[in-house]
């Protein structure tokens, strides 16, 4: 077992994750996405608005750091596979407790869907449709948190 240091940076971490998703058979170009951002329709399926608000790179980033400040840990993880995207999201416990519910140590934890778990995400650009999507599956909205950490 090789042991790595840390990432130093958010850019850091995130050429590692990419090199964890391709050698997991994901593709490299990411997709930052927040839960306002899917939605569950409650098939083995995401809708995934697009595109997403550009915000939410800095929002992994902030999360990264403060994750790695506070010793927490951060973990980056993927949600849902697009065409020629990978879905995914930066996640940081609220507390120590809840840092070791999820194994976390005080750095960057990287995970992605098993094959068997891997779910296609379907991109939703159409501002109308996204709407629609959203009062149809307004129930589910609360499922889409649970994707995250």
């Amino acid at each position: 077992m090789t042991m790595t240091a840390e990432p130093q940076s958010f850019e850091e971490a995130v050429a590692r994750f990419e090199v964890f998703l391709k050698e997991n058979g994901y593709s490299q170009t990411l997709i930052w996405v927040e839960p306002a951002d899917l939605v569950l329709p409650g098939r083995r399926a995401i809708y995934v608005r697009v595109p997403v608000p550009s915000r939410n790179l800095e929002h992994a980033r902030k999360r990264f750091v403060s994750g790695i400040t506070e010793g927490l840990g951060v973990t980056f993880g993927t949600i849902c596979d697009l065409p020629n995207a990978t879905c995914c999201y930066a996640w940081v416990p609220k507390d120590r407790r809840q840092q070791q519910e999820h194994l976390m140590g005080p750095g960057l934890k990287i995970s992605a869907k098993t094959d068997s778990s891997r779910v296609p995400g379907i991109y939703v650009a159409n501002a109308i449709r996204w709407h629609l999507l959203k009062l149809r599956y307004r129930n589910r909205t609360e499922m889409t948190k649970d994707l995250f950490g």
